[in-house]
């Protein structure tokens, strides 16, 4: 059966906006983009929903999600990057029951459709992103987070991830693929990192790993000490190695195709330079930036050398909620504010950034990303009605600015409408209930 999605707008990224739009979906595969009248008229006999007063667009690419903190939004607030870390994940998350990250990833995957997100490149400590993303019905690749200091071996490191990616392997669905998080250069010693990154390579698996966030990592990866460094000491010690992360990564060999960069705040132009030539990723998380004092990338700077830029919520636990719509405004202004001139990011290049540029920086826009014919149909719609932007002189302005998970119409990934207004509404009130009890117990309280 052949499906036809209307809208007043039909924005395809990376081509022009189309008004009295439409697509047409065969098999979970995009067959038809075009104006209405011509869509119709291909497909007379297709099934057709009218999303009427809506900017209709491919589904958004969260490039760095935590699904299993969904429920961690505001611990530690207010503290320095070292003392949040600590008491949000050395003092809160031992205090967790079985089951509570389950129901938060659930809630997470969730949250993430209703933000009008079709793909998800998570970074998981429990693995429990595995799941909720296959049961959701979320495109993702969910990177098992890896750890290790100077003084662990790093071949014991790799064999516990690799019969972890066992363990959950099972749990994937053709949508669902796996992928390596060494966590940071701080966490991971550089012999560590390299011998993760060599099994990724071997495996064909994507790398992910947070760098550069803070300048308290720049300290702590330079000479081993400052706050990062103290607030580890309990559990690990910091490899000092008298670089700055990214360009101990770039000599380690270790910036190369299929290498996501979460962050990337603190770095100059010659890192830049590095990162550009590499072929590695950057995906930009502004709110987790902003939220924590670590400062805003330089996000022009690396567009304008061709690095290939993606946009990630992080999770809750620094960055508030899931909410795609609201970190692309946020990058928008945060990149102006940065650069002190409003052209600096526009709404049409922060919805690329969250659409094809993070599916590029996944390695995946081939797949999706924009509403080409022959691409797989993800797909994601948000009402304007009621709205400033109601009547629409730019619809990338108006999606970006009126979009929100309330006014996100429905979420399609594949061909199959995972998420829509309204009917979801039972499922997102029991997800809610089965997590909340989790974040209880991390509080401490029984009110």
């Amino acid at each position: 059966m052949t499906e036809v999605y209307t809208a007043d707008h039909v924005l395809p990224v990376g081509a022009p906006p189309l008004r009295q739009g439409a697509v047409a979906v065969q098999d979970g595969r995009l067959v038809a983009v075009g104006t209405r009248s011509e869509v119709l008229g291909a497909f007379p006999d297709a099934q057709v929903e009218e999303l009427g007063n809506a900017v209709l667009l491919p589904a958004l690419v969260n490039a760095h999600t935590h699904l299993e903190y969904a429920t961690y939004g505001g611990f530690g607030d207010g503290l320095p990057f070292g003392d949040w870390l600590m008491n949000v994940f050395g003092a809160r998350r031992p205090r967790l029951a079985p089951g509570d990250v389950e129901a938060a990833a659930a809630l997470g995957a969730l949250l993430c459709l209703q933000s009008g997100v079709g793909t998800i490149a998570d970074a998981s400590y429990s693995g429990a992103a595995v799941a909720a993303a296959s049961e959701a019905g979320l495109r993702a690749i969910v990177h098992l987070e890896a750890f290790g200091g100077p003084d662990q071996d790093a071949e014991d490191v790799v064999a516990a991830l690799r019969e972890r990616l066992a363990g959950v392997a099972g749990s994937t669905t053709p949508l669902v693929r796996l992928g390596v998080s060494p966590h940071s250069p701080y966490t991971v010693a550089p012999a560590v990192f390299a011998a993760l990154d060599a099994f990724a390579q071997s495996e064909g698996l994507t790398v992910m790993t947070h760098v550069a966030e803070s300048p308290a990592e720049l300290e702590a990866v330079d000479a081993g000490t400052g706050p990062i460094a103290d607030a580890l000491r309990s559990l690990t010690s910091v490899e000092a190695t008298g670089q700055h992360p990214v360009d101990l990564l770039a000599g380690a060999g270790l910036l190369h195709p299929g290498v996501i960069l979460v962050h990337a705040v603190q770095i100059n132009d010659a890192q830049i330079a590095l990162i550009a030539t590499s072929g590695a990723g950057v995906v930009h998380c502004p709110r987790s930036n902003a939220i924590l004092g670590c400062g805003a990338a330089p996000i022009a700077g690396l567009r304008a050398v061709g690095v290939p830029v993606g946009i990630g919520t992080d999770s809750p636990a620094s960055a508030i909620d899931f909410d795609l719509w609201a970190e692309m405004r946020a990058a928008l202004l945060t990149a102006r504010v940065r650069e002190g001139r409003p052209d600096a990011l526009t709404a049409e290049a922060v919805l690329e950034l969250a659409t094809l540029g993070g599916a590029r920086v996944l390695g995946i826009d081939g797949l999706v990303g924009s509403l080409v014919v022959g691409k797989r149909a993800d797909l994601t719609a948000v009402d304007l009605t009621g709205t400033s932007y109601g009547v629409t002189e730019s619809a990338a302005t108006s999606a970006v600015f009126a979009g929100s998970p309330e006014r996100t119409l429905l979420t399609v990934i594949d061909g199959v409408v995972r998420y829509r207004k309204g009917a979801d509404t039972e499922r997102l009130a029991a997800c809610w209930a089965a997590a909340l009890p989790g974040r209880t117990r991390m509080i401490g309280t029984d009110d």
